[in-house]
């Protein structure tokens, strides 16, 4: 399986809660998620079937404060995922809401192929550890959602795909960190009220070099 971190407890519960109610009240600024394609993923399109959620780069008031935990928790970070090579230099940020249905199907974080676009918070720079924090309001208004690693080397679809993973539910106030070339996915999401608020949240977090 590949190498992850799963934390508990990430925020103090005052800015966990803050961060939520600053999260229902930017539901304007939220859209349709894209995802690339194409040769080295140069191209983006919109694809429910593929991937089904809403998205935002803008996490407001909340930027520095992720960015100081994160640094915080890097060497913990980078030691569990046997990761040696110098530190990354910065992290890019993308806020993500999943209603009634919406899903992810298995993919990676960085584009591949010949020629392939980098990926990365500033220009020159690609993602290596991907991080993402879970949280949502209570009473806990969505069911599913879990994120599953696969193992490496294994076809992430169907029955092989079911019994060579590890599933993580979105547990709320914990990131769980894993190399951004694992392949994963998000199970779908059952949200009966439909309400923004009742979403399961998730905060992506790249740590770029």
């Amino acid at each position: 399986m590949p190498p992850f971190l799963h934390l508990t407890q990430f925020l103090p519960d005052s800015d966990r809660i803050a961060l939520l109610d600053w999260v229902v009240a930017a539901r304007g600024t939220f859209r349709e998620a894209d995802v690339f394609y194409g040769p080295g993923g140069n191209e983006s399109r919109v694809d429910p079937a593929f991937r089904q959620t809403l998205k935002t780069s803008d996490i407001g008031p909340f930027e520095d404060l992720f960015r100081q935990r994160l640094t915080t928790q890097l060497p913990q970070i980078m030691n569990a995922l046997g990761d040696t090579r110098p530190p990354p230099q910065s992290i890019e940020f993308e806020l993500n809401a999943y209603g009634q249905g919406a899903h992810f199907r298995p993919h990676i974080d960085i584009p591949v192929g010949e020629n392939r676009r980098t990926l990365g918070a500033t220009e020159g720079e690609d993602r290596v550890i991907s991080a993402v924090y879970y949280f949502h309001g209570e009473p806990k208004g969505f069911s599913g959602g879990a994120l599953r690693l696969y193992r490496f080397g294994t076809k992430a679809c169907g029955p092989a795909g079911a019994l060579n993973s590890i599933a993580f539910e979105p547990l709320q106030n914990s990131l769980l960190a894993f190399p951004s070339w694992a392949v994963h996915s998000v199970d779908p999401v059952d949200c009966p009220s439909g309400e923004f608020k009742d979403h399961r949240f998730a905060l992506n977090c790249w740590f770029c070099r």
